[in-house]
């Protein structure tokens, strides 16, 4: 299903590179025979062919580069290849990596487990996107950010259940790194929000004004009331991008 963020005027085509459809060798013939005289479905098949194709290639050059050395585990072949296909100039503008097996709760693991397996694989995966954009990287900003946090203390499955604050990765050419951006507030229980959760110090959407300022240009009044409306409380922070 094409991802509710890429659905809108502009066209837009997903595919599974994983999938076999195990169809007939003639079935896509038959079916561009079928939508010859419709332009709308024609057009369709033909931009689906053409993104599937761009893939296909894409995976193969990685696959080669990976027989050289590379490592990674799928998830850094799939992110080399969305990094190759964007830094093409007749590459697709935005795109969309569809991943799942992060909503862990048991045996999450700190070197080892469910989670710490999932967190090495998205390592991998970063610096994987970073080789495949070459010197795009240089004009790409990444955000990694969950839509819930996490509770301080583990259940009594070794793992650990929906809480309130996390942590939030921004990377790429345009952004100051290299540090550690929070007012901490603690992790004693009376540091804690309700006693449980780490307590959060910046919102998301501030966060996100920072991204979409330093990696787009967009402006604070934009920001403030039409990217996120009513958010001008929000206050952007300052000093995360070398444009700033």
């Amino acid at each position: 299903a094409l991802p509710l963020v890429l659905r809108g005027d502009v066209a837009a085509a997903s595919v599974d590179p994983t999938r076999t459809s195990g169809t007939p060798e003639d079935f896509l013939g038959r079916v561009q025979a079928l939508y010859a005289s419709e332009p709308m479905l024609a057009g369709a098949l033909a931009a689906a062919l053409e993104v599937q194709g761009q893939v296909a290639d894409a995976g193969s050059a990685d696959m080669r580069a990976r027989g050289r050395g590379r490592s990674g585990g799928r998830l850094a072949t799939d992110m080399e290849a969305v990094g190759t296909l964007l830094a093409a100039a007749d590459g697709p503008r935005v795109m969309v990596l569809d991943g799942g097996s992060w909503d862990t709760h048991a045996r999450q693991g700190v070197e080892s487990g469910a989670l710490a397996r999932e967190l090495a694989g998205l390592a991998g995966g970063l610096v994987a996107l970073r080789r495949g954009l070459a010197d795009t990287w240089a004009h790409t900003t990444v955000v990694c950010v969950s839509e819930f946090g996490r509770t301080v203390a583990p259940n009594g499955t070794g793992g650990t259940d929906h809480g309130t604050g996390g942590v939030a990765l921004v990377a790429g050419g345009p952004v100051r790194g290299g540090r550690v951006v929070s007012d901490w507030p603690g992790l004693r229980p009376a540091d804690r929000l309700d006693g449980r959760d780490l307590r959060p110090t910046l919102s998301t959407r501030a966060m996100l004004k920072a991204v979409l300022h330093g990696g787009l240009g967009i402006s604070d009044p934009h920001l403030d009331t039409t990217v996120f409306p009513d958010s001008a409380h929000r206050v952007r922070p300052r000093g995360w991008f070398r444009a700033d």
